[in-house]
């Protein structure tokens, strides 16, 4: 059972509301503690908002405030006609490097030959010049990182004339797992640079041509062409 909130050493609160201030964040981290140290396991059944009120000697409505917190923040869920719970821990999520290359460009597959239609009806001259910028930086790197950072400031420099947030965090969060791998690739080695930039350099550039075209069903065919030949290199390798 938690011991007693209220610590009487520490006086009398200033007002009403910092004193409700002060009990409300004191039963949160009671409580709060207790199911991070295990005291509470997933799926134990938490007294009702009443015995919670006595046992704490608290207002009702502070309680009420405490526990809408622990529900925001996942902690606990309530169950109409069942009562208030604490939730099972969410299974941990990959860290930004953890996504393999094959994964993140199957995910690429997925939406970035789509993005093209939102990037030829907003792309401006000056979009067009940061890719004109990219693809030289590409051409001119003089090793693998350097020539990996242009690539994806490319795609980068692509979504983001999307003018979508949404899409922008994605690609963001893609060059962040490659940058967090060191730009590997599986196995551990690297293509010799002079094997693949020329290539790559020739495909981005007929993606970029046919964006500035405006041409949208040959820009979503090179770039799915470009993103499938790049996939079966990765999943092969």
């Amino acid at each position: 059972m938690l011991s007693t909130v209220m610590d009487e050493s520490r006086g009398p609160a200033p007002n009403i509301r910092a004193r409700s201030e002060a009990e409300s964040r004191a039963l949160y981290l009671r409580i709060k503690s207790a199911i991070s140290e295990g005291r509470f396991l997933p799926g134990t059944r938490l007294p009702t908002e009443r015995a919670l009120s006595a046992e704490y000697g608290v207002a009702r409505n502070t309680v009420r405030k405490t526990m809408a917190r622990l529900m925001r923040e996942g902690l606990i869920l309530r169950e109409v006609g069942r009562g208030t719970f604490v939730a099972e821990k969410p299974e941990a999520q990959p860290a930004a490097g953890e996504f393999s290359l094959p994964e993140l460009f199957e995910a690429r597959l997925l939406f970035e030959p789509a993005l093209v239609d939102l990037v030829i009806e907003r792309a401006t001259e000056t979009d067009f010049a940061t890719f004109d910028a990219a693809l030289a930086a590409m051409e001119q790197a003089d090793n693998w990182a350097a020539y990996k950072e242009a690539k994806y400031a490319l795609h980068l420099a692509i979504a983001r004339a999307s003018r979508n947030r949404f899409i922008i965090h994605m690609v963001e969060t893609i060059l962040t797992s490659r940058r967090a791998a060191g730009w590997g690739r599986p196995g551990g080695h690297h293509t010799p640079l002079a094997m693949v930039r020329q290539t790559a350099c020739r495909d981005n550039a007929a993606i970029v041509a046919a964006l500035r075209a405006r041409d949208a069903a040959t820009a979503r065919d090179l770039m799915r062409d470009y993103l499938v030949r790049t996939l079966a290199s990765v999943s092969a390798a």
